[in-house]
């Protein structure tokens, strides 16, 4: 904390429990406001801090809450989800949800394990029989005081009725759980479809065979296993003890078994990422925690023990998939839902390059966002271990618009795992690739970041003035011309966060280009124009190609498909850019192309005609006779 009442940005980072570029990002959302800058650094008062934290808590600033972010936040969430949608028991817990929340603002841990408590002895009647001390233990290894029913007498009224596959008891602890826990902990419990499109795709033709769920929670996985698997085949583990208390419940309820010792060996308190690799099974599966706050010593421990924490960031669903593979008997499969960021971000290349060597892939579904308030795609994967090269052949891919199997191998390497094109999209691409006379940016471009003010607010105007002029953000881009989105700076690189050579910026001609984007849309800029990061820059460097020439290609139809079916991003990194097969060709084939790019360029309103002539000379630089479709 600073002087005079105000605090630093590291610190409301810390009040809030998030990320400083978040923070950042935040303020230019106008999501934050400091009060003051002191050196280019933004502080904030404490009353501003104090009443920021109060408007969240009580949903008056629901901007900030409805973020991915939510750990800084007390009380609970409703996940309805969890459950079947035509559930018997959905509207029963809504309304004891609404009326424990009603109540009470935030539940301590001993009221809520006697919570707990309370309805597995109800449920444990149902399937027991009332008064049968058989199962005694169970519910008595429950923390449990008549006290709780006497301090919230209506629990008596919501009565659920029990389902085999239904997790009742962990619908109940996850929703009165503190949010802030559950994020600490990397906890997102999964829905109950994706719980049963898992289940289904690796138990379809289940022959037999010892499985596991090491990061089980309250079991739901273990819920929707089929009934025909023995219960001296499945195990579970995890290092959240409320959870396995849940799970044993659960575990007894569906198999009816009575057994303390039974119970007790087969749902475990255990940290699965010490268990020894000479253990082994033949299937693991789950939903492992996601960004998993590992304090420093057990950082040690995985980078000692895992290829795939090395890096600086250790990702706990990396390390977990790894040492699954590891434990896996040859034959065995790994099935966990996990984010699709392992499939394609720079930060997974590790664990991707452990998946090539240890398995293949057999079942690939991508979900889409599944888990409420995150926004993150997630996916289902699976994975044999089989002792052989990583083969593509026969794998099962799902997407939310289609279903296919790939029939053939692919090249595959550890950069991106993208599959959700079809055998008929992976042969056009590869016709792409394979073009003759073909070249790439790649060590032929100077590739450059807009400007990173760091305080959008302070150094953005909207009024045009002597002293400032026009910069560019990625909303201004769109194929081959830039709009004029009426924002100004005064270019002073020394007041700046980051900022590209000056050269850069007043090149006498360069492209650029929209970072967020799911596809490549690139301008031309003839006028020495700044841009902010939003907006990044290429000046091609290929000798005898023209850079209206080049825009043309990477704006075309072609490169659209390419781009997506290839990389599967928001985001137009330069390393995608600089794979991209450009066709080497002549000037007078070039020259059409440029001619008609001016032409549209002089043009004061958006031409489609033009548009479309351009598009089908591209497309015949790579002999496509018809746009490229999905």
């Amino acid at each position: 904390m600073s002087n005079d009442n105000f605090v630093s940005l590291a610190y409301i980072c810390d009040v809030l429990h998030i990320s400083v570029a978040t923070a950042r990002n935040w303020i230019k959302l106008n999501k934050l406001t400091p009060q003051i800058f002191k050196n280019g650094k933004p502080y904030f008062s404490q009353d501003y801090c104090n009443e920021l934290l109060q408007k969240i808590v009580t949903n008056e600033n629901n901007n900030l809450k409805s973020r991915r972010n939510k750990s800084f936040l007390s009380g609970g969430v409703l996940y309805d989800s969890y459950l079947s949608k035509d559930s018997s028991n959905l509207l029963i817990a809504q309304n004891l949800y609404k009326y424990m929340t009603n109540r009470i603002s935030n539940m301590s841990d001993d009221e809520l394990e006697h919570v707990i408590c309370y309805y597995a002895k109800e449920l444990l009647s149902q399937v027991f029989g009332a008064g049968n001390s058989d199962c005694d233990f169970l519910y008595k290894s429950l923390k449990y005081s008549d006290n709780i029913v006497q301090t919230y007498p209506e629990l008596k009224n919501y009565k659920f009725i029990y389902n085999s596959d239904e997790d009742i008891l962990g619908f109940l602890y996850m929703s009165l759980k503190n949010i802030s826990d559950r994020k600490n902990k990397g906890a997102y419990y999964t829905p109950n479809t994706v719980v049963k499109r898992l289940i289904e795709s690796v138990f379809k033709n289940y022959a037999g065979g010892t499985i596991v769920d090491p990061c089980c929670g309250s079991g739901n996985f273990i819920l929707h296993l089929p009934q025909n698997i023995k219960p001296a085949n499945i195990y579970a583990g995890d290092i959240d003890e409320l959870s396995i208390k849940i799970a044993r419940v659960n575990f007894a309820l569906k198999y009816k078994i009575t057994d303390k010792n039974f119970l007790y060996n087969h749902i475990k308190i255990s940290d699965f990422l010490r268990e020894s690799q000479h253990i082994k099974y033949d299937y693991i599966i789950g939903n492992p925690p996601w960004a998993f706050n590992f304090d420093s010593k057990y950082k040690n421990f995985l980078r000692n023990n895992f290829l795939s924490a090395k890096g600086n960031n250790i990702e706990s669903y990396d390390v977990i998939t790894e040492h699954s593979l590891n434990k896996l008997n040859k034959g065995g499969t790994v099935a966990f839902v996990l984010p699709e960021a392992i499939l394609n971000v720079k930060c997974h290349r590790d664990i991707r390059n452990f998946i090539l060597k240890k398995g293949s892939i057999k079942y690939l579904d991508y979900l889409g966002e599944i888990f409420p308030g995150v926004q993150c795609p997630s996916i289902i994967l699976q994975i044999e271990y089989s002792a052989l090269p990583f083969s593509t052949k026969g794998m099962c891919v799902k997407t939310t618009k289609k279903n296919f199997i790939i029939s053939s191998e692919r090249r595959t390497d550890s950069d991106i795992f993208n599959f959700k094109c079809d055998d008929n999209e992976y042969e056009l691409s590869e016709k792409i690739e394979n073009i003759p006379n073909k070249v790439y940016l790649k060590d032929n471009a100077l590739f450059a970041l807009g400007i990173v003010t760091g305080d959008n607010l302070k150094y953005i105007s909207k009024e045009r003035k002597s002293n400032n002029e026009k910069v560019l953000k990625g909303a201004d881009i769109e194929k081959f011309r830039i709009k004029n989105g009426g924002n100004y700076i005064v270019y002073e690189p020394k007041n700046f966060q980051q900022c590209a050579k000056t050269e850069i910026y007043r090149a006498k001609e360069k492209l650029v280009y929209k970072f967020i984007s799911k596809s490549p849309v690139f301008a031309y800029d003839d006028e020495q124009t700044l841009t902010l990061n939003s907006c990044n820059i290429l000046i091609p460097k290929i000798d005898g190609l023209n850079i209206k020439y080049v825009m043309a290609i990477l704006n075309s139809s072609v490169i659209q498909f390419y781009f997506k079916k290839k990389f599967n991003s928001v985001k137009v990194l330069r390393s995608h850019i600089e794979q991209i097969p450009i066709p080497f060709v002549g000037m007078d084939i070039q020259r059409p192309l440029i001619n008609m790019v001016d032409k549209y360029l002089k043009t004061n309103s958006k031409s489609e005609k033009i548009l479309e002539q351009i598009d089908l000379y591209c497309r015949k630089l790579y002999n496509f006779d018809e746009v490229a479709g999905e």
